[in-house]
């Protein structure tokens, strides 16, 4: 009985991608906001209107608005992956701070309760597992100060 609506449902799904999908025609007549982005002060919004794009790159609440142009297509690129840039290192410096204290919180917790876990080799494990947690935590505070040097250069770039 269920062989007969295997047709069924595969028409159905075609006829649900096919009202899905876009074509050219749909995709030229969009107008309104693209993408943006904001972290530490750095923020983008790239809206289109018509055929032009225009691009409001800011730090600290000064915006500056930009037209699209072959000339400044690669730097205002350049910008918004920078941007991007800061807010996956920023997450992961939160998240393995994050982890060092949750480590570090239980650790003390089982210190304190003389748990037996933390006597027999516990405390290497611990101790192994909060050394890592800041060392991942050094390596995206060097990697969070070279993307926000990489965002303030492009930025520079393009506001000057």
């Amino acid at each position: 009985m269920m062989k007969k609506y295997i047709p069924l449902v595969l028409i159905c799904f075609t006829l649900i991608l096919s009202a899905c999908t876009q074509n050219e025609e749909d995709t030229q007549e969009y107008s309104g906001i693209i993408s943006d982005g904001k972290v530490l002060g750095y923020e983008y919004t790239i809206t289109k209107e018509q055929n032009t794009f225009s691009w409001q790159v800011g730090y600290k609440g000064d915006i500056t608005i930009i037209e699209e142009s072959i000339d400044n297509e690669d730097e205002l690129q350049n910008f918004m992956m920078a941007v991007s840039n800061i807010e996956a290192v920023f997450t992961k410096l939160i998240l393995s701070l994050s982890y060092f204290i949750i480590v570090a919180v239980i650790s003390f917790f089982l210190y304190k309760r003389n748990r037996k876990i933390l006597k027999d080799g516990g405390a290497i494990v611990a101790v192994l597992s909060g050394i890592i947690a800041l060392f991942i935590a050094f390596d995206a505070s060097f990697d969070l100060n070279s993307a926000l040097q990489d965002a303030k250069f492009h930025y520079l770039r393009l506001t000057n």
